[in-house]
């Protein structure tokens, strides 16, 4: 199943975007939500595990990772997502 970083979806549209899509397509993910500021999560270095651009939203889905909210779209579209 793919797994999904995101941000605080009530700030950062970004985030929303493939969470909206994936939820609107029953697309089956693992929500993982990545605090900016404070608290466990917030360095680059974390970032940089599931992202290699150090930014969020990122999908994750087995070897492939897709780090951006248009980019995730057309790969959910194109029915690329291993569930």
């Amino acid at each position: 199943m793919p797994d999904l970083y995101i941000a605080n979806k009530n700030y950062s549209s970004w985030s929303l975007r493939p969470w909206v899509l994936m939820q609107a397509l029953s697309t089956p993910f693992n929500e993982h939500l990545v605090p900016f500021k404070g608290g466990a999560g917030a360095s680059r270095e974390t970032f940089m595990r599931f992202s290699p651009s150090g930014l969020v939203p990122c999908l994750v889905d087995g070897d492939i990772m897709v780090w951006d909210s248009l980019a995730i779209a057309e790969h959910v579209n194109a029915g690329h997502v291993n569930c």
